[in-house]
């Protein structure tokens, strides 16, 4: 179904010739669009010529629209802005015409069909006579104004991919891909929906699928990033990397999205790998499949091991006290660490661990505080490696 949406006015000049040019040059290109339903809009001096439009077309299904104020660009916006809506939602294309009119009636209706992306917008030339296009020399020229609106599209677009919404902005790419093929346009939402699938892979630390993407984007900016993930995939020991991407994603979960209690879990998770990292580095046990031959005396009483206990796995708590058994520093600090504890028993009372309330922003600050101090003493190069994994952000004009 077509609409076709037409502003109205007097001509240049007055009398009955210029009224009857105009009319026929507004009915030829009714005729041209062959609109399913035509709109017109008019000033109370122009409804008129709207009428002899009607008759000259033969248009059977119209709406005329008058305007109070045709020399009010606003007052125009506003009174057309609610038909605009209604007319894009109703018909699946949809062609301006502001050939005539005042020049704020023409300006309006171009605004909002671009708005509202309306398929066509269109205006009649040829050769004039009294400043009205002369009989017989019509000739409709079209505009586009996809290019317009898939730009503003693409703006929302990085809006959201700076915000992480990686699958909005994939959405947004796809809707302008299915209503242009210019390769102009094409060129600019390509890369960006690369990136968008990039990073929405590496939000869920499917490192490899974001590395293969990314490898392929000849982008100054990714070069951290691209170092960052090839470094991770080929690393014998890549907890370190592990610690500093948990750390950069509880940052964009709770700093940038105000979702704490997922960037508690993540947190939560870091300090864990934290001691994970420091037993397997340091003193060759693995937490998953620990032999309770590596395990000091004291323990082997506490946790009520004897020879003919098989390897055990050990989680967050018993890893810590594990390592200030062996006299680490780090699970000395941990077993002092009542706030830590305290930070963390908040966790595991929250809706996304055993409990069911929420974590607040203030828990989540301070656990985050906490754990970048415990990586920092157990990761050398976390700062170096935080920087590298950070999401790059996107500028307007990229």
């Amino acid at each position: 179904m077509k609409a076709l949406i037409m502003t109205v006015g007097t001509g240049v000049g007055k009398g009955k010739i210029t009224n009857e040019s105009l009319s026929k040059a507004l009915a030829f290109s009714i005729t041209q669009h062959n609109p399913d339903a035509t709109f017109f809009v008019t000033s109370a001096e122009s409804k008129q010529t709207a009428e002899r439009v009607i008759k000259k077309s033969g248009v059977q299904q119209y709406e005329i629209i008058t305007i109070e104020n045709p020399d009010d660009i606003q007052n125009i916006y506003e009174t057309l802005e609610p038909k605009f809506k209604q007319v894009t939602q109703s018909y699946q294309q949809v062609t301006v015409d502001y050939t005539s009119g005042t020049k704020p009636m023409s300006a309006a209706v171009a605004i909002l069909g671009t708005l509202y992306e309306a398929n066509t917008l269109s205006y009649l030339t040829g050769k004039r006579e009294n400043g009205t296009i002369k009989a017989g020399t019509e000739q409709p020229k079209i505009i586009r104004p996809y290019f317009v609106t898939a730009e503003k599209k693409r703006q929302t677009a990085i809006q959201l991919f700076n915000k992480n919404q990686f699958n909005a902005t994939i959405t947004i790419i796809n809707q302008i891909e299915k209503t242009t093929s210019d390769t102009t346009v094409i060129s600019k939402t390509q890369q960006l929906k690369k990136l968008a699938s990039a990073y929405a892979e590496w939000d869920k630390f499917k490192h490899q699928t974001a590395f293969n993407i990314l490898r392929k984007i000849n982008m100054p900016e990714l070069r951290l990033n691209k170092k960052f993930l090839g470094q991770l995939l080929k690393s014998e020991q890549p907890e370190p990397f592990y610690i500093a991407d948990l750390i950069n994603n509880a940052k964009r979960r709770g700093i940038e999205e105000q979702k704490y209690d997922d960037a508690t879990a993540r947190l939560y998770r870091t300090v864990e790998l934290i001691a994970q990292h420091r037993l397997k580095n340091k003193y060759g046990i693995q937490t998953i499949k620990v032999d309770t031959t590596q395990l000091p005396e004291e323990l082997k009483q506490e946790w009520q091991i004897n020879q003919l206990t098989p390897p055990i796995k050990i989680g967050l708590e018993k890893a810590y006290r594990l390592l200030e058994a062996k006299n680490d520093m780090i699970g000395k600090k941990f077993t002092k660490d009542n706030e830590l504890k305290n930070l963390l028993i908040k966790r595991n009372t929250s809706i996304l661990a055993h409990g069911i309330t929420p974590v607040d922003r203030q828990t989540y600050i301070q656990l985050y505080k906490k754990i970048l101090d415990y990586a920092q003493q157990t990761t050398p190069n976390l700062t170096e490696l935080i920087e590298e994994s950070k999401f790059i952000k996107l500028k307007n004009s990229n």
